[in-house]
């Protein structure tokens, strides 16, 4: 397919569209059945059908876009396998929410109802994730595509589920969990957010049960689980309760009898040193009640909504939630002079993430996967680095959490979601745990089976997925050629969500890892610094700035100049960097284009240069074996960011603002045949391999601007990825040019600081630093002096007086003059006006440096260049100072 001759101007919507079409009809993305070596393979993150895909969906795809092109484009089998999550809790809040609108209670719907409601939902959500993934240009392979509910991966959870309670690693107890009474569910620890918040801390007294006077002064945030009390704790160090242990106190509202005992873990500094103790509600008092087996049992006093409940409740208070319950109690109590004192206390509130509700820690009856024995050859595994973690900082974090980690509590409370495959025998209250459905009891042969009523946790399918998807537990051509997986590219805030137990479950149900990297993505923000997310609603609509922008501006902009790896907010002024920087582009292969004579082949190699050859071609070629070289090493090492701050230097400033200008005149035959035919291939060679550098990043731009030039093959998307080796390293080239490009640099600013008109070309004079320099300047003066626009241009000798009234500046390369203009009326203003927008600029600049943030995520070059910038625009107002001073005609030299 060609590209029509390129318009004036870079107009995104309808190109991208055409190659996304173009690469889907041509199967450019499917990967080889069977595969060549080498390979490299990885699962897309499957997102969750909750809603549609936001920036941050698309930061991550732009990352695993741009390894999956670049190894694609080294001619590695390359396999990038897309798929969905059916996100069970979170995917039943957001169909919940919905139908309340219309006025709906979810959980009056009959079963059948309630899941088709979710079915519907789920369609609609897909057909736009699918959509959006198109439309940002991710080179998934569609022809693979799972579903964390299709008929394999039903049975891939149900297989893996059996294996691990046959293997005594999932069993079935009564333990402290995190209840979300809004959903009414168990939650794991890692789906509960923590907030510090305001509350009352109330000093209770508990009565003497002998009916001595006083009694012992318990402090609480909640006295509506007073109900639930058995026993007040202090510790055994504490002298002041020294003669109360072994005593009894009446338990206020409830007027129950319970001992005071003791136990280490009572913290003496809080409240007044004394513990309540409510063993079902409070994971601290549950263990202090395991050490103290004499204790009451207690009974459970909250209800799956947590509204009071049970025998030890007073009828007053059945039946009330918990905030109007402590309204109550708070009543009672001060009316029987039981409240000490009421003081303002902050505190940690866990809340769940799907609800918002204040989780209730509640024992309960649950499903739990033990996690030590799946954890332990992971730690191993990463200690030894056969899975790296990248930024190295975050394997410390993982460290840390996987050696304190707790049982995973994997049943929920919802109708969504793969069901427990578990049946409980009504004769013989056994299970019958079977991956198929059982017919009878595997213990006693009754058939009155019930089978368990709830589902598995989302990510207990998830944790599964970079082999599940490849089509485990079946033996598939897949699994066997594309796994283990390359890498996992995710965010980092799913890093013990997701990916730790990625690697348990890679470990335990094939034998290896599951991936040999995981390269974790930070996280965008909003304005208010909060991560822009669907739960919050704060993310832009990715679709509608690819409208907009298009999508290589805004895959450029999520990437450049915020490092991937690091939080940062996305501003539009990024989008208008981007779209800036593929405008030039465009510009640039248009110009070249115009220098390509019709029917020119293409260019398989730069041309043989030798001791005649153009400085400027010399110089081009080896910092584009430079780029490449640093791409490459950017990329290994899984920093896209380093790698396309490296070409946008290259292309905006080496090569369009550079050598283009510099080679214009042996372009444009001025030095004949031979120059222009060299300047001619070196340009078509440097541009078209640079495109297929940037073609990871920005893959529609370049693909449109490859068929513009001479190209062999039909796609820039599976052409071959360029080598430094190609072109020739020239260090000569390089510091010679870096003189040229100084003089240039040195006559600009002189002529800007002179308010020299631009059509005037004032008579310039350089004394060279040596005789080297004054060689290189004399063979490129003609580039130089076109350039800098200065005629004529002359060397001095290193003893020739200076020109009399001639602005000057002495700097490495040597002494530069420029001859000053007459004097004009209004030049003092002029300057004036032009220090003012220097100073403007130069608090602009020193702004941004002093910006911890800036010097954080920004990549050391673009740090470097603020830097040069602002001593820059320091040392051309101080050189403005020295003009107008009174008297003072000469600048001091620079």
């Amino acid at each position: 397919m060609s590209s029509p001759s390129l318009p004036t101007r870079f107009e995104p919507s309808a190109l991208e569209a055409r190659w996304q079409a173009e690469w889907e009809r041509l199967a450019a993305f499917r990967a080889p059945t069977p595969p060549h070596a080498p390979i490299f393979s990885f699962v897309l993150p499957p997102p969750n059908v909750t809603g549609v895909l936001t920036l941050g969906h698309v930061l991550g795809g732009t990352v695993q876009d741009v390894l999956a092109r670049h190894h694609r484009m080294r001619g590695e089998a390359t396999l990038w396998l897309p798929g969905l999550d059916h996100a069970g809790l979170a995917t039943q809040v957001e169909v919940r929410r919905r139908l309340a609108k219309q006025g709906v209670r979810l959980e009056e719907l009959p079963r059948e109802a309630a899941l088709a409601e979710v079915e519907r939902w789920k369609e609609e959500h897909e057909r736009r994730i699918r959509e959006q993934t198109r439309a940002a240009g991710f080179s998934v392979d569609w022809t693979r595509y799972r579903y964390t509910m299709d008929p394999a991966s039903v049975r891939a959870t149900r297989l893996a589920f059996v294996t691990l309670y046959r293997d005594g690693l999932i069993y079935r107890g009564e333990r402290m969990v995190n209840w979300d009474p809004r959903l009414r569910t168990a939650i794991s620890d890692l789906e509960v957010q923590h907030t510090e918040e305001e509350a009352t801390l109330y000093t209770v007294r508990y009565a003497w049960a002998d009916g001595t006077l006083g009694g012992i002064e318990v402090a609480t945030v909640r006295p509506e689980t007073i109900f639930g009390d058995v026993a007040v704790a202090v510790h055994p160090d504490d002298a002041r309760y020294r003669d109360a242990v072994g005593r009894y106190v009446i338990v206020p509202l409830s007027h129950r009898r319970v001992p005071v005992v003791v136990d280490p873990a009572v913290d003496p500094t809080f409240g007044a040193g004394a513990l309540k103790i409510t063993p079902r509600h409070d994971p601290v008092d549950r263990e202090i009640a395991e050490r103290h087996p004499d204790l009451a049992t207690p009974v459970e006093i909250f209800d799956d909504s947590a509204r009071l409940t049970g025998e030890w409740v007073p009828a007053a208070y059945r039946g009330l939630d918990r905030d109007a319950a402590r309204r109550r109690a708070v009543e009672e109590l001060e009316r029987e002079r039981l409240i000490v004192r009421q003081e303002s206390y902050r505190h940690a509130v866990g809340r769940s993430e799907r609800s918002n509700a204040v989780v209730e820690p509640r024992l309960s009856t649950q499903w739990f996967v033990r996690m030590a024995p799946l954890a332990a050859p992971v730690v191993a595994a990463v200690r030894a680095e056969e899975i790296r973690i990248h930024p190295d900082r975050w394997t410390l974090t993982f460290f840390r959490w996987m050696e304190g980690i707790q049982d995973w509590c994997i049943s929920r409370q919802v109708f969504w979601g793969h069901r427990i495959p578990v049946a409980h025998c009504r004769a013989c209250g056994k299970p019958t745990v079977t991956v198929d459905a059982p017919t009878k009891c595997e213990h006693c042969g009754s058939t009155d089976l019930e089978p368990d009523p709830d589902v598995l946790d989302t990510w207990f399918s998830s944790w599964l997925w970079p082999f599940s998807a490849l089509g485990w537990p079946e033996k598939t051509a897949d699994l066997a050629q594309y796994y283990p997986t390359t890498v996992l590219v995710t965010a980092r805030e799913i890093m013990f969500f997701w990916v730790a137990r990625m690697m348990m479950a890679g470990y335990r149900f094939t034998g290896s890892r599951p991936f040999s990297d995981v390269v974790l993505t930070g996280l965008l923000l909003d304005p208010q610094g909060r991560k822009m997310s669907k739960h919050l609603g704060n993310s832009p609509e990715p679709l509608d700035l690819i409208r907009e922008r298009g999508a290589d501006a805004l895959r450029l902009a999520l990437i450049f100049p915020n490092p991937t790896t690091e939080d940062g907010p996305f501003r539009p002024t990024s989008l208008e960097g981007a779209r800036n920087f593929l405008t030039k582009l465009w510009n640039l292969v248009r110009f070249s284009v115009a220098h390509v004579p019709p029917g020119t082949p293409p260019i398989a190699a730069p041309p043989a240069l030798g001791g005649g050859s153009a400085l400027e071609n010399r110089w081009i070629l080896s910092r584009f074996r430079h780029a490449v070289e640093e791409v490459d090493a950017a990329l290994a090492a899984f920093e896209p960011t380093r790698a396309v701050s490296v070409l946008h230097n290259f292309v905006w400033h080496d090569l369009a603002d550079r050598y283009v200008e510099i080679s214009k005149e042996a372009l444009g035959g001025r030095r004949g045949d031979p120059a222009q035919r060299e300047s001619r291939a070196t340009l078509v060679f440097v541009v078209e391999r640079t495109l297929r550098l940037l073609h990871p990043f920005v893959p529609h731009v370049t693909e449109e601007l490859w068929h513009a030039l001479p190209h062999a093959g039909e796609l820039l998307a599976t052409a071959a990825w360029p080598a430094g080796s190609e072109a020739p390293a020239d260090p000569v080239a390089e510091v010679e040019m870096e003189l040229v490009l100084e003089a240039i640099r040195l006559l600009r600013n002189l002529r800007a600081d002179e308010g020299v008109a631009p059509a005037a070309t004032p008579p310039a004079w350089i004394r060279p630093a040596g005789p080297e320099v004054a060689r290189v300047l004399e063979e490129q003066a003609g580039t130089i002096a076109r350039l800098a626009r200065v005629e004529p241009l002359a060397l001095l000798a290193a003893d020739a007086p200076a020109p009399s009234g001639a602005a000057s500046r002495i700097a490495p390369v040597g002494e530069c003059y420029v001859e000053r203009p007459a004097a004009a009326t209004g030049r003092s203003e002029a300057l004036a006006r032009e220090r003012e927008k220097l100073s403007g600029l130069l608090e602009k600049t020193r702004a941004r440096l002093s910006d911890p943030g800036f010097r954080a995520r920004a990549p050391p070059e673009l740090v470097r260049e603020a830097e040069e910038k602002a001593l820059d625009l320091a040392e051309r107002i101080r050189r403005i100072d020295e003009h107008m001073k009174p008297g003072g005609s000469e600048p001091a030299n620079a």
